[in-house]
């Protein structure tokens, strides 16, 4: 149960154009919420399935640490049980990892859609602003398409008082020259 969350994960995290990302999250989705039986989804199955995997790797794993190694062991024996604490402590890992993945590609799932939806919602106001600009001002808006800026509304001008957040402050008088 590895490699499709760590696979989809890395994806979602990856840089990429948006209608990729659309495509990938579309694709996520279908994957996450496939419905197995009676309604209940893959993702909350696998996260069940880990969880409990990783519970009881977790109470094995450290019942086998605290468990005394008798002096009376051969090499052999030792090492057998060496190996099998090794075994263990691997399978602890594993389903730790397995299980933070599922619970990672969710959120992380949840996070990039809002993520784009936010994008698009931003993308739909600046072009209702650039229209509400380009009415209010009785232009073609064809500066603000030459910019690549829809809805560019240009700064206040700056007179007397109007400070500029990275600019110095203003001196009360300007200084005369004798």
């Amino acid at each position: 149960m590895l490699p499709p969350p760590l696979i989809l994960t890395i994806l979602l995290l990856l840089p990429s154009p948006g209608v990729v990302k659309k495509g990938l999250l579309t694709f996520t989705r279908s994957f996450l919420f496939f419905q197995l039986f009676g309604g209940v989804r893959l993702v909350h199955v696998a996260i069940l399935v880990t969880g409990a995997a990783f519970a009881a790797s977790s109470m094995h794993t450290y019942h086998l640490t605290q468990a005394p190694m008798p002096d009376t062991l051969t090499p052999n024996q030792r090492t057998a049980v060496l190996a099998r604490r090794w075994r263990e402590e691997r399978n602890f890992w594993i389903a730790t990892l397995t299980f933070l993945l599922w619970g990672l590609l969710y959120r992380f799932y949840a996070l990039m859609l809002e993520h784009v939806e936010l994008k698009d919602r931003v993308r739909k106001l600046q072009a209702a602003a650039g229209l509400a600009a380009t009415a209010a001002t009785g232009g073609s808006g064809a500066a603000a398409a030459a910019t690549g800026k829809a809805g560019a509304v240009a700064p206040p001008p700056a007179g007397k008082g109007a400070v500029e957040p990275s600019a110095p402050p203003l001196e009360a008088e300007p200084k005369k020259a004798r």
